[in-house]
Order: C-alpha cells, then sequence, then structure tokens
C-alpha cells in the first residue's frame, strides 16, 4: 500500500459529530443538507436561526449563538460563507457583514454517511438476479462503444449495479451468521418460511448460473489493449469537463477507475485456480440451503417424536389409572421404569435377535469375574503379532491395477487435451463410471481441480446446452453436453 499525504492528514470536517455542542452543530448541519436536496444551497443565519426555533429543544437559543456555531463549522471546513452585498445601502449595512453560508463538498458526502448509518438498522437486505443480466449486458455494450461520453456513462453504470451487488448479497448473507437468526432457524416458527427463503435463494442462483457463466465468457473474449484504451477515453471525457480545480490528479482518477474495472473481473473470472467472488457466493448460498434443510429435517423430527412420545403417556398413565391392586401398579412400574439397582454386563454377545424367544430358552452365559484389588495383578497374555503382509501385498496390487485400467482410459479418450462425451462412442460400464466420476468432481469447483491419483490437472465446462446420450455396457445416460479440458498448473 502505498501511503500519500491525503491518507495522513485530518479530516477537520468530521469534528462537529464528535465535539462539545455537538447536539447544536448536528442539526445545523442537518438543516442545510435537507436545503441541499431541495436546491436551496445558501441560506442566512436568520434562515438557520428560525428554522432551529421551531424546536423546543432551541427555545433558548440565541441569533449570536447560532452566528457562533456558523462561524465555528466554517472554521472547520463544513461551512463556507460568502458577504452579501447586494442590497447594502450605506458603509454601516457593509460594515456589519451580511454572510450567506453553504454547505462544502466534505460536509455533504459525510452527512449523507450519517443519514446512512442512522438507517443502517431498519435497511432491508436482498439478493436480485437481475443485477447479473444487468452487468452482462452493460458488459457487452461497454465493448462496442467508442465514444468517450456512453463510454463514461456505461462504466459508472457497470459500477454502480456491481457495488449495489456485492454490497447487498454481503449484508443478506451476513443475516444468516447472526445469532439471532441461528435461534429463529431451528425454531417451530421458521417451518412456516422455509419454502419462501429456499425457493428465493434458488431464484438467485438460478439468475447467477445463467449470466455467470456467460460473462465469464464475454471476460475470456475482452482484448488485451482493452483495458487501456477503456482508461484512456475515460480520462478523455473527464478533461472535457470544466473543472474548477487546475491541479486535479487525473492520474490518480486513471488508478482509481483501473481498480474498478479489475474488482468486476476478478469478482467473476474463473479461468485462475484461485476461488472467485462469484464462486464463493455460489458456495455460500449453497450452504445456508443445507444449514436450513438440517434445520427443518430437526425440527419436524422433534415435533413427530413429541407427538408419539405424548401418545405413549398417555397410554401409560391410564394403565397405571386402570391398576387393580399396588402390587399391580410394582409390577407396571417395574416394566415402564425398570428394576431399580440393576447391573449391566456390557460383554455378553446376543445369540439370536429372536422376539419370541424367553429368557428360559436362552443358554447359560458365564462371566469371569475380576478382582478389584490393586495389589492382585493380572496376568498378561502375550498374544503373537499377526502377519498382514500378502493381505497388503493384494490390495496394492489391486489399486495398482485399478490405476492402470484409468489411466489406459485417459489415454485411450484425451484427444488434444480434451475429451468430449458426445464424441466417445460405446464405452464399458467401467469406462462410463470413471468418466462420470472425473465430472462429478469437475463440476465441484470453478476452473481447474487437481486429481492426486494421475498428477493432472482437468476442469469441466459445457459445450451448448443441448442433451446428450452416453451409450454404455449397461444402458443408456441421458446427460448435458459436458467437455473435459486437461492442463493448467501442469502443463
Amino acid at each position: 500500500m502505498e501511503i500519500q499525504e491525503k491518507l495522513t492528514k485530518q479530516i477537520t470536517e468530521t469534528k462537529y459529530l464528535n465535539v462539545e455542542n455537538t447536539e447544536r452543530y448536528r442539526p445545523i448541519i442537518r438543516l442545510f443538507f435537507e436545503k441541499y436536496e431541495r436546491l436551496e444551497y445558501w441560506l442566512y443565519k436568520e434562515d438557520v436561526f428560525n428554522e432551529l426555533k421551531k424546536s423546543d429543544y432551541f427555545k433558548d437559543y440565541t441569533i449570536e449563538l447560532c452566528e457562533q456555531d456558523l462561524n465555528r463549522l466554517v472554521e472547520w471546513q463544513n461551512l463556507t460563507n460568502m458577504q452579501d452585498t447586494s442590497n447594502v445601502q450605506t458603509v454601516d449595512e457593509f460594515k456589519n457583514r451580511k454572510y450567506r453560508y453553504q454547505l462544502t463538498e466534505y460536509a455533504i458526502e459525510i452527512e449523507r454517511l450519517v443519514l446512512r448509518l442512522e438507517t443502517l438498522k431498519v435497511k432491508t437486505s436482498s439478493l436480485e438476479p437481475k443485477l447479473f443480466e444487468k452487468i452482462r449486458l452493460l458488459l457487452q455494450k461497454l465493448l462496442t462503444l467508442k465514444d468517450p461520453k456512453e463510454l463514461n456513462d456505461c462504466f459508472n453504470e457497470l459500477n454502480y449495479n456491481f457495488t449495489t451487488l456485492n454490497e447487498s448479497y454481503k449484508d443478506f448473507l451476513k443475516i444468516f451468521h447472526e445469532a439471532k437468526t441461528e435461534d429463529l432457524m431451528k425454531s417451530e416458527a421458521f417451518v412456516l418460511y422455509k419454502d419462501k427463503v429456499i425457493s428465493y435463494l434458488k431464484d438467485f442462483i438460478g439468475g447467477f448460473q445463467l449470466n455467470g457463466l456467460k460473462i465469464n465468457e464475454i471476460i475470456k473474449k475482452i482484448p488485451e489493449d482493452f483495458e487501456e484504451y477503456l482508461m484512456d477515453e475515460l480520462i478523455v471525457y473527464q478533461k472535457s469537463i470544466p473543472n474548477m480545480e487546475p491541479d486535479f490528479d487525473y492520474n490518480y482518477l486513471k488508478e482509481v477507475n483501473r481498480g474498478k474495472y479489475h474488482s468486476i473481473i476478478k469478482w467473476f473470472d474463473t479461468s485462475n485456480l484461485a476461488t472467485s467472488e462469484s464462486a464463493r457466493l455460489k458456495s455460500a448460498v449453497s450452504n445456508i440451503i443445507n444449514k436450513i434443510m438440517k434445520n427443518v429435517a430437526a425440527i419436524l423430527e422433534m415435533q413427530a417424536s413429541s407427538m408419539n412420545r405424548k401418545e405413549e403417556y398417555k397410554h401409560v398413565l391410564n394403565l397405571f389409572a386402570n391398576s387393580k391392586s399396588l402390587e399391580e401398579s410394582h409390577e407396571l412400574g417395574t416394566v415402564v421404569f425398570g428394576i431399580p439397582k440393576t447391573k449391566h454386563y456390557t460383554t455378553i454377545e446376543k445369540t439370536t435377535e429372536s422376539i419370541d424367544l424367553s429368557i428360559t430358552d436362552i443358554q447359560d452365559y458365564v462371566i469371569s469375574l475380576e478382582s478389584h484389588n490393586r495389589k492382585l495383578k493380572q496376568k498378561a497374555i502375550k498374544r503373537p503379532i499377526e502377519d498382514k503382509t500378502l493381505a497388503k501385498e493384494s490390495a496394492l496390487r489391486e489399486i495398482i491395477s485399478l490405476r492402470n485400467h484409468e489411466k489406459e482410459i485417459l489415454n485411450k479418450y484425451i484427444k488434444d487435451g480434451y475429451i468430449k462425451i458426445k464424441e466417445l462412442g460405446k464405452i464399458t460400464k467401467f469406462e462410463r463410471r470413471f468418466i462420470l466420476s472425473l465430472i462429478t468432481s469437475g463440476l465441484k469447483k470453478d476452473g481447474f481441480i487437481y486429481n492426486g491419483e494421475h498428477g493432472i490437472y482437468f476442469k469441466v465446462s459445457k459445450i451448448s446446452e443441448d442433451e446428450i446420450e452416453l451409450i454404455s455396457d449397461d444402458g443408456t445416460f441421458t446427460m448435458p453436453d459436458f467437455l473435459i479440458e486437461f492442463g493448467g498448473q501442469n502443463e
């Protein structure tokens, strides 16, 4: 990180938020900001004073104190002032300077931030799948434009939609990791909402998968010199806009634009082995859906168990209520609650699973009891070490044979670094299982993955939206038109 002077200097414009008399400064700045939103930029001290006096909080406020507060805010560069000489009639009126006040750019942005912080707790986060489609269309449009103004407008709109997407999904997913949400997901009330939540998340994932792959394809086709071309054209347009700052740093603006461009590309790009943000999003939403399903299943199982147990308790209570004597109740209690002071011998092995046999029909079982006296040591039984060399060698030969067979399949079907499923023809049952296992592993991750058993990198992608038939000895398997590409890090 490069440490510049801008990063080390104090921001005096934020002083009004946390100093003595903040309770007066903040309403003044908020008043100026609300007027600014209504295009009323300049205010006299009388305007400020009259507005504040409408509140009971400022019932003891004076015009002198108001002027003092305004001057302090000018000193902190939250406000700028200008002397109003339009209606001056006398020298005394000119000496008694009458000022108009206006918010500075820093103060406007700071107050916007404060407003956002005030509404943070009531902010609703959402996942909007349409944003992926908008980003895809804007990215396509960006590659075709030539006019600097149109490029700038398209680039700004693309960044706005990308920022909205990035912030929205992080805020939404953060909700599912909060303690109150965890408690809600484990409660019975959540069962009523689970279908809506899962459907909402699946719609988002559907929109993401539909457009994410297309965006990735667009990124792969971007020319190498397009980035520099775009950065230069954006600066050309910025320089065409009249700027009141003669020493404006256009080089810094260019690097800011470059950072925004790189953020969008890296978010969607899955061509390298590093996990992209889009892949993390897909994984996070999938994990949330799995967590919801597990919690709901546990809740439903608990409800069913509780209902069954409740009926059992009622039946047992009726049996006790209908007992004719205390002895009969004791006998029933022994069956329901068990025999008191029992000893359990865990070494006894079952000889049968039949429920029709009586205990008298089972042969006696002799248990050898050992002494608990510490002075009496049990004689150690020496057992020879069992030789398992032959079993290990046999297992190893089977594994080597299996791996060699799989390697033969790879050598047989890989052409120019690819396996096209629709071009395989008829294959054996073993070949079908091995190829489908590669496809299953490849679909778990975007980009190349490593297979340690054969020392290869490969990835799985769709060639088209068509469905193909994979014919093998044990039948015909209908599946998407997949392509297995080999290469990556091991090239």
